[in-house]
């Protein structure tokens, strides 16, 4: 079944792009193509390593290091509930080049010396050439965090036709235009009958690929963790049943925001809206129970952010605290507390 779209190629170079995605089959899923585009080591996003991130997008450990410290702060009240153990792991899922790492470390080393000689940090990023699945790690006590991770993982993507939703799937043409077709798939298995009955017809969805092999791999890292979740995106599967003919897809590049992923290949970031309710989901099937979540300006102002606006006087500064704040914007990203095991944490950042 093909769907009426082409997207030509505008730049030469891309036939080269294309032939390499489609080396090894006529016909991709949109994950593999969105892998491709983001960590391929030649034309991948991420892999570039003359690009400069602040010109496509910001986050928050980037904007203003009192991000790091409250998380910092938060790390150290769940070292305290494990009873200090002499060795604590820190698990950073999408670390990229270690901002928050070292506003973390940094934090912990100048405040509490003994923390910091139980710490063991990971930072686990594709860019570095990892691969999540393929790490073999455990420690007793430690904790896991992730900020703005699962919103950049690649994403299989569907459209409900005729009643039922079919994966849409990726070919090249002899002209080199990308041609959509839609494919029967059991990937949507997550979704209950009476859920996909209600997504409007023509409407697209994405589902991350491989979410419950992550999470089950996550769990094996562990034997007592606390699991801190930064990210956007919904809970409530009614925020699938809106129409939605171009999905929740999001790219950027230099500020500039389209849905077109099949276009200017490997010079934008893709992404879109974390499903938290099916995150909750294969957590919860990996061990995980969910704590609670809040949004980002309220966990920031828990952990005591406004001392730290208060004792500077730099107006840049305060204003770079500001936007970590702001509701439209960082402020309004989810913060997640899930639990492996124990189950009587109380997290200083869910304070009300």
């Amino acid at each position: 079944m093909s769907i009426n779209r082409n997207i030509s190629q505008s730049k030469k170079d891309n036939k080269n792009i294309l032939r390499e995605i489609f080396q090894d089959s006529a016909e991709i899923d949109y994950s593999t193509f969105i892998n491709f585009a983001l960590y391929n080591k030649d034309y991948g996003f991420y892999s570039n390593k003359k690009r400069m991130l602040m010109a496509d997008f910001i986050t928050s450990p980037l904007t203003h290091k009192s991000f790091g410290i409250m998380v910092a702060k938060q790390i150290a009240q769940i070292w305290d509930y494990y009873k200090n153990p002499k060795h604590f792991s820190v698990i950073e899922l999408g670390g990229s080049t270690g901002k928050l790492k070292d506003d973390i470390v940094s934090y912990i080393k100048k405040y509490n010396r003994k923390f910091y000689r139980s710490l063991i940090y990971l930072n686990i990023d594709a860019t570095n050439n990892d691969s999540l699945l393929d790490i073999d790690f455990n420690s007793k006590y430690g904790c896991i965090i992730s900020n703005e991770f699962f919103d950049a993982l690649p994403f299989d993507r569907f459209q409900k036709r005729g009643g039922s939703l079919k994966e849409i799937f990726i070919k090249k043409n002899e002209k080199n235009d990308l041609v959509e077709v839609l494919r029967d798939s059991n990937k949507t298995n997550i979704l209950e009958q009476k859920i996909i009955a209600k997504i409007p017809e023509e409407s697209r969805i994405e589902i991350t690929n491989n979410l419950k092999e992550i999470c089950n791999k996550l769990s094996s890292f562990l034997d007592h963790c606390v699991m801190l979740t930064i990210d956007y995106g919904f809970e409530d599967l009614d925020h699938l049943l809106i129409n939605n003919p171009n999905g929740l897809v999001r790219c950027f590049a230099g500020h500039n925001m389209d849905k077109d992923i099949l276009s200017n290949i490997g010079n934008k970031d893709i992404t879109c809206d974390v499903n938290f309710h099916f995150l909750d989901h294969y957590l919860e099937s990996a061990g995980f129970k969910k704590i609670g979540f809040c949004l980002q300006e309220k966990f920031l102002q828990n952990m005591g952010i406004a001392n730290y606006f208060n004792s500077t006087k730099n107006p840049i500064e305060k204003q770079q605290i500001v936007s970590l704040m702001n509701p439209d914007g960082l402020g309004g990203f989810k913060v997640y507390f899930h639990e492996l095991c124990s189950k009587n944490f109380d997290p200083q950042g869910l304070n009300q």
